[in-house]
This record gives structure tokens, C-alpha cells and sequence, in this order.
């Protein structure tokens, strides 16, 4: 009868630790669920901010190049503008006149 007992006490032993086994099984994917979860929505925020923060930069260069080259812009036409102004503003001596003249106006008359 010892023996029937020794296997039935196995057996009970057994089933305790089957259903501990499991327990804690149950209890580990349960808590490797809830970080894989936790994983996965922390990826999607950083994923969120990186976004964010790229299309902040590519706002600040697109402004910076904008401002570079409207600076580049106002240095070449108020070069050019004082370029105009210089050559408005010179006065022809009689030679270089008379060799416009010459050129434009009685260059029809050279030619019959």
C-alpha cells in the first residue's frame, strides 16, 4: 500500500509542478507580451519625434539657403545697380561722342 501512496504522492507532486510550470509560463508571456507592447509603441513615438525633428531641420536649411541666396541676390543688384549708375552718370568727352556718332548715325551714309 506504501507504494500505491509513494505513486499517488508522485502523481499529486507531478500535477503541482505541471501546473506551477505552466503558471509561470502564462505569467512570463504575459509579461514579455506587455514589454513587446511597451517596445512597440515607444519605437512608434521615437519613430513620431524623428520625424518631427527632420522635418524641422529640413524647414531651417530650406530657410537658411533662402536667406543665403536672397543675400546673394542684393549684393549682385546693388553691385549691379552702382555698375549702372557709374556708366549713367559718365560724361562722354567730344572724341569718344563723335566716334558714337560716326559709328551709329552716319554709318549709312559711309556704306552708299
Amino acid at each position: 500500500m506504501s507504494t500505491s501512496n509513494d505513486y499517488a504522492e508522485a502523481l499529486r507532486k507531478l500535477k503541482e509542478a505541471e501546473v506551477s510550470t505552466a503558471t509561470e509560463l502564462a505569467a512570463r508571456r504575459k509579461a514579455l507580451e506587455e514589454g513587446l507592447g511597451s517596445l512597440e509603441e515607444e519605437s512608434a513615438r521615437s519613430i513620431e519625434e524623428a520625424k518631427g525633428e527632420a522635418e524641422a531641420f529640413e524647414a531651417r536649411s530650406v530657410e537658411a539657403a533662402r536667406s543665403a541666396a536672397q543675400t546673394e541676390a542684393e549684393k549682385l543688384l546693388s553691385s549691379a545697380s552702382g555698375d549702372v549708375e557709374r556708366i549713367a552718370a559718365k560724361r562722354l568727352d567730344k572724341k569718344e561722342f563723335r566716334k558714337i556718332v560716326d559709328d551709329v548715325l552716319l554709318s549709312e551714309f559711309k556704306e552708299a
